[in-house]
C-alpha cells in the first residue's frame, strides 16, 4: 500500500514546522491552530472548536450529561522578574475539567515537546495543591468513547450502591 506523500515530513521540514514557518515543499497540510497539528477548528453552539476531536469529546459529554468546564485554564508558573524583565506565566488549558469526577480531559491528536512539558508542570501544580486531578489526553474518538464509557460505568456503580 502507497503511502501518502502529504503524511511524510522530513527533520528539516519539522523544525521548520516548531520554529512557524512554512516548510520547503509544502506538504505539510496548515491549519487555523498552530498548536496542532491538523486541526480543524469547527463550531456549534456558539462555541468554537480547536479540533474535531475536542467537539467530539464536547458531544460525548453532553450525550451523557457528564458536567463540565470548558477551555479550563491553569497557571502553571507565576511571571516573575529577572534581570529587570518581567516574565510571562506559563498558563496550561485543558480542553475539558470534569468537576464531579475530579478529571482533567485534553483531547490530543499529535502531542508535542511542549505540551508534554505542560502537563509535567500541570501535575506538579496538582501535586502542590494536595488534589490528586486525574490528566486523560485521549488522542483519537475511539479513546474518547473508552473513556467516557469508563466514566459513566463508574457513575452507574455507585448510583447502585
Amino acid at each position: 500500500m502507497a503511502q501518502d506523500r502529504r503524511d511524510i515530513m522530513t527533520v528539516a521540514e519539522f523544525r521548520a514546522v516548531l520554529r512557524g514557518e512554512r516548510p520547503s515543499g509544502g506538504n505539510v497540510a496548515q491549519s487555523g491552530n498552530k498548536k496542532v497539528r491538523n486541526a480543524t477548528k469547527t463550531a456549534e453552539d456558539g462555541i468554537v472548536f480547536d479540533s474535531r476531536l475536542e467537539k467530539y469529546m464536547y458531544d460525548l459529554l453532553k450525550m451523557h450529561g457528564i458536567g463540565f468546564m470548558f477551555q479550563r485554564k491553569y497557571t502553571v508558573q507565576e511571571p516573575f522578574r529577572y534581570n529587570g524583565h518581567m516574565v510571562r506565566a506559563i498558563t496550561y488549558t485543558v480542553d475539558f475539567y470534569l468537576p464531579d469526577y475530579d478529571v482533567a480531559i485534553d483531547t490530543k491528536g499529535w502531542a508535542t515537546q511542549q505540551g508534554q512539558l505542560r502537563i509535567k508542570m500541570l501535575k506538579k501544580l496538582f501535586a502542590d495543591l494536595g488534589r490528586t486531578t486525574r490528566i486523560e489526553l485521549p488522542r483519537t474518538p475511539e479513546e474518547c468513547d473508552a473513556l467516557v464509557a469508563s466514566l459513566v460505568g463508574n457513575r452507574d456503580c455507585h448510583d447502585e450502591g
